[in-house]
């Protein structure tokens, strides 16, 4: 700091002794600020300054309770039924069995009625089958399945005997015509015949068993006309009485 010198009354400023007092403690702060620089740049480290270490997140931890499931019990297992013991077969006696003889061939177009009237029998009057014709006497009689044969001193017809062939329809033979008036009216019906079948293979004799007009007249007008192979039996033609049924029915 400058000092004023006073002489008289007229004060001066005295710059050198001034500045003689004021340098030196500059001069000294100089020094000591210059000296803590070099202090800090010699205490820095040297090369370029290191990465910075990024913080870690802290990580969230999420407890779970864990269950855990007992083990399923171990399947039931079905007992095997024991197999069935083998059944034995008992054994059956074989027995000799003959031969049915052979069916005998049916005469179209007739069917047996299930229940014909019952009517007198001579057949029960058994005897030996002979040939013959119904014309030289007697009355006919006597249905199918019996046995006849000579009474007095006429020849009748029998019924077919077990062994004899029967007698068979010629291909030639026609049917019935159905009655106009019947079929008009839309009506049916079925005749029963009884009929001789002679040695020569017509028809005679021939007796309406059941049915209603106007199929009888039909039916008998038909069956007169009609020619069969007589039967046979032991080798000669017989007369034999024969079931002929004619069923008159519309096509639908």
């Amino acid at each position: 700091m400058a000092s004023l010198v006073g002489y008289g009354d007229d004060w001066g400023y005295d710059e050198g002794e001034w500045g003689r007092r004021n340098w030196l403690p500059a001069l000294l702060f100089a020094a000591v600020a210059y000296v803590s620089a070099v202090g800090l740049i010699v205490s820095l480290p040297a090369g370029k300054p290191g990465p910075v270490q990024p913080q870690e997140k802290p990580q969230e931890v999420t407890f779970r309770e864990m269950v855990v499931k007992p083990p399923e019990p171990p399947p039931v297992v079905q007992p095997v039924p024991p197999a069935p013991a083998p059944v034995v077969p008992k054994r059956l006696k074989v027995r000799q069995v003959e031969a049915p003889p052979p069916p005998k061939p049916l005469v179209a177009p007739r069917e047996m009625p299930s229940a014909p009237p019952r009517e007198a029998d001579p057949s029960e009057d058994k005897g030996v089958a002979v040939a013959g014709d119904p014309a030289l006497g007697g009355d006919p009689a006597g249905l199918e399945g019996g046995v006849a044969g000579v009474t007095g001193q006429n020849i009748q017809p029998i019924a077919l005997p077990e062994n004899a062939d029967p007698p068979r329809p010629l291909a030639s033979n026609r049917p019935p015509t159905y009655p106009s008036e019947a079929r008009a009216e839309g009506k049916t019906g079925t005749v029963v015949l009884k009929v001789v079948i002679t040695a020569a293979g017509t028809v005679a004799d021939v007796e309406v068993l059941r049915g209603e007009e106007p199929f009888v007249s039909a039916a008998v007008r038909a069956v007169r006309e009609w020619k069969y192979q007589p039967a046979t039996y032991r080798g000669k033609p017989i007369a034999v009485y024969r079931i002929i049924q004619i069923p008159f029915k519309l096509q639908a």
